[in-house]
């Protein structure tokens, strides 16, 4: 930010101080101009033990977990930050929904890290976000997964796709729809558009929320079948869920 910009924000912090977008409290300095760090400090990583399939925690370290005996995804294993619920649900919330862009720049960050620090995840060649149908990421102004995969691939070091993979379905949006009805709606929804970048490498998706995993498992049935040789799935975050839920 150059000097006269930096003289201008502080000027109209002094008039209109920033608060806080999820608890309203006013933010002090810094560059953080939409969560304050109460709130960012309330955000409750996944720890270990973690189950080696869904990375949620697990008596088992390393092991299976009971709700992942009978996995069923063309993707390996799913890796997430957090679970989907309190502060990281604002979170995201305010990244996808309300436009604030900048959050993705530090969740995927923190997203980045938990993967560094989990042995089991292995080499990984290339990041490819879920992609949205292009009208529909015209109406939005941006793909929040991409954002987040941006951040992820330059902590990592780790490349970054963003066209290879195409949304060529305008599917309804899965938020209402049971597990089996958001796999039909999402069957055949993607297409890979340079077959060539993705054979015989390992790809992770890169996603803000993993629910039932049918729109990741439906980006993986088009990557496998152009040759990729594993697929992963990242996420910042996915639902508490009971023992045999998946």
């Amino acid at each position: 930010m150059s000097s006269v910009k930096q003289v201008f924000q502080t000027l109209l912090d002094f008039i209109y101080p920033p608060h806080c977008a999820i608890c309203e409290a006013s933010i002090e300095g810094g560059a953080e101009r939409i969560v304050c760090s109460t709130c960012w400090g309330k955000v409750s990583l996944v720890v270990p033990p973690w189950c080696r399939r869904c990375g949620q925690t697990s008596e088992r370290h390393t092991e299976v977990c009971p709700a992942c005996e009978e996995w069923r995804y063309r993707f390996s294993r799913i890796r997430t930050m957090a679970r989907f619920e309190g502060v990281v649900q604002d979170l995201i919330h305010l990244l996808k929904y309300q436009g604030k862009r900048s959050i993705a720049k530090r969740l995927g960050a923190v997203l980045a890290d938990r993967l560094l620090s989990d042995s089991t995840v292995g080499r990984i060649d290339l990041l490819i976000p879920v992609p949205l149908h292009s009208s529909r990421e015209r109406e939005r102004g941006y793909n929040q997964s991409a954002l987040i995969a941006r951040a992820v691939g330059e902590h990592l070091g780790v490349p970054v796709e963003e066209r290879v993979l195409q949304r060529v379905k305008n599917t309804q949006t899965q938020t209402q729809l049971s597990a089996s009805e958001r796999a039909a709606n999402v069957a055949g929804a993607f297409r890979v558009r340079i077959p060539e970048v993705v054979a015989g490498r390992r790809v992770a998706l890169v996603d803000d929320v993993v629910t039932t995993g049918a729109t990741a498992d439906a980006c993986a049935e088009a990557l496998i079948a152009t040759g990729a040789s594993e697929i992963l799935l990242l996420a910042l975050a996915a639902p508490h869920r009971a023992s045999g839920e998946m």
